[in-house]
């Protein structure tokens, strides 16, 4: 239907049998809430982009040196930027992506921090909210302003 236009993947992937599962039915992308070595080596068989969540230098370790493509620092915004910032000091070839809490006022600075990344949950989207054409709407305008953050990082 969409074409080249749309990357499908899958969330919250707990093991490594629902991202075989979900690698079966056609996700190009993982994301896990932890740090499943088992989980990240399916993918990896696959080729499939395996993004795990950590919070610690150790997890955060181990997740890349597992296979993992991108580590999401979750909840990015309870520790804040400057733990960010910190961890990239010696682990500095490891994609981060900045992930729970971002919005407007401090994506930029996840950015400066080091981010390659951010993902935008409530910050950017309501499902209950989407109703009607006008709440599209609005979901489009705000996409542009997180768009032009990225854009000018």
């Amino acid at each position: 239907m969409f074409g080249d236009d749309i990357i499908a993947g899958a969330g919250t992937v707990l093991d490594p049998e629902t991202a075989r599962a979900v690698i079966m039915a056609g996700a190009e992308f993982i994301f896990s809430p932890t740090v499943n070595v088992k989980t990240i080596k399916m993918a990896k068989r696959y080729g499939v982009i395996s993004i795990p969540g950590a919070l610690t230098p150790t997890e955060i370790l181990t997740a890349y040196e597992h296979g993992a493509d991108i580590v999401k620092v979750f909840p990015a915004d309870t520790l804040g930027v400057s733990y960010f910032k910190n961890l990239k000091g010696p682990l500095p070839h490891i994609p981060l992506m900045a992930t729970g809490g971002v919005n407007l006022d401090n994506l930029a600075s996840f950015f400066k921090a080091g981010a390659i990344a951010a993902g935008l949950g409530g910050s950017l989207i309501n499902p209950a909210k989407l109703t009607t054409g006008e709440d599209y709407t609005r979901l489009t305008e705000m996409a542009k302003k997180f768009s032009a953050i990225v854009q000018k990082s």
